[in-house]
């Protein structure tokens, strides 16, 4: 009793010592830190908890772009209080509005480029998660620092990565790149904005299908020229037209390849594009079925075809749980969805608990197509480390039919489809 109390009055005379607003102690091997005055705003709609974890419960939903009081910090995760309810989010999805933040710094302007392939990660150390690989050459958006780890944007992803690895960026315009011959075609109406952002005005909309020139990249906004005017565009809407890509057809709104349909984060489907489930593929798909069963391996498909509508409200349902960032690793946006061209198949074991899991690969069902897939005209289309490539988490489960022998050339180069066909994914 005697040693605890001489604990707690050495703890209280640290507090006492240390300056205002902000204070650090560890209480039975627990480090908490206490902030009087700083506040975060979220950058995802995140999930306000009852404890430091995705196992407890969600009190309630904070939107994206609102403004919480830092109260204490237990690892990734924040006690906060928001609209007069404390709970813990995950720091992930916060960025700092206090004065460790890029104080005076204009996003914009503050650009870097990485001198070596860079982990981007879910906080200011190694120890955290992997969120994307950036690619040596690439540039990303500072956001702020923190000590040797800088806060940054890169294609749509928000994570840390060490500043040892990044040089900074003095000029705008987008390195080995004449403006002149870099020409895009939009893929939608699409607005031409006097900045790089959604919240500034719009110059005039660019009608679907009509050639812009490139001048400078910005993160994931291009500024561009386009029939006399200047301005910033969203890249999501646009697909490169200069010989980097010479492959890529477009025909009633669907790009295609090699004869095959074409669908990632960059190239979408219209709306009105509803075949149903491809009869090719699923043949092909029993046909798979009855050889591996000869191995006393079994499969089925989860789920086919899915609507442009049926998309959207999956993708929406997924936003409204993990977040945009979270969920655009895992979920395409409405025809962006290659399960809309009724050719890809997610597929699962008699387990259903490595149902749409990583851990799939480790079962003999997810073994054999991984081995076997190609044989049969399917791919599995997002392997693992191609992520910065594909733009989505590795899908050990999710196969698309591309025909027997395009499947097999794939297959046999390691390569993902924007790879093997050298075209952009995201």
């Amino acid at each position: 009793m005697f040693t605890k109390r001489i604990f707690i009055f050495l703890a209280a005379l640290l507090l006492a010592l240390m300056p205002l607003g902000y204070e650090s102690f560890n209480l039975n091997g627990s480090s908490v830190v206490f902030a009087a005055n700083e506040s975060y705003q979220t950058t995802a709609n995140l999930n306000l908890r009852t404890g430091a974890g995705t196992t407890y419960k969600v009190i309630m939903v904070i939107p994206k772009g609102k403004q919480v009081t830092l109260i204490s910090k237990h690892g990734i995760w924040f006690k906060v209080s928001y609209s007069g309810k404390t709970g813990y989010v995950s720091s992930t999805y916060l960025k700092q509005l206090t004065s460790t933040s890029a104080a005076k710094t204009n996003p914009q302007t503050v650009k870097y480029a990485t001198t070596d392939n860079l982990n981007m990660r879910t906080g200011a150390g190694t120890t955290y998660k992997v969120v994307t690989v950036i690619p040596k050459g690439k540039q990303v958006t500072l956001l702020s620092k923190h000590g040797t780890w800088y806060k940054v944007t890169y294609s749509g992803k928000t994570g840390f990565v060490s500043s040892a690895y990044l040089k900074q960026v003095t000029s705008t315009t987008t390195p080995k790149e004449n403006p002149q011959t870099v020409k895009y075609a939009t893929t939608d109406n699409l607005n031409l904005r006097t900045g790089a952002g959604t919240t500034y005005k719009v110059i005039t909309i660019i009608p679907k299908g009509k050639e812009v020139t490139l001048i400078s990249k910005h993160g994931t906004w291009y500024k561009v020229n386009y029939a006399g005017k200047t301005g910033y565009v969203n890249s999501q809407y646009l697909k490169l037209l200069t010989s980097d890509n010479p492959k890529l057809t477009v025909k009633n709104g669907i790009t295609y390849v090699d004869g095959i349909i074409v669908v990632n984060k960059r190239y979408a489907l219209p709306s009105t594009y509803n075949p149903g489930e491809s009869k090719e593929a699923r043949a092909a798909f029993n046909k798979m079925l009855t050889d591996a069963k000869k191995k006393n391996i079994t499969f089925q498909v989860i789920s086919g075809f899915r609507s442009y509508e049926y998309q959207k409200n999956l993708y929406n349902r997924y936003v409204k749980t993990y977040g945009e960032a979270e969920a655009s690793r895992f979920s395409a946006k409405a025809g962006h969805s290659e399960h809309q061209t009724g050719l890809t198949f997610d597929i699962g074991g008699p387990n259903q608990a490595h149902w749409l899991t990583e851990s799939f690969d480790k079962t003999a069902e997810g073994k054999w197509l991984a081995a076997n897939a190609h044989r049969f005209g399917f791919i599995m289309r997002y392997p693992k480390g191609k992520e910065s490539v594909t733009g989505y988490m590795y899908e050990p489960w999710h196969f698309r039919y591309v025909g027997v022998e395009r499947a097999t050339k794939i297959f046999n180069s390691g390569k993902t489809m924007e790879e093997y066909y050298g075209f952009l994914g995201q």
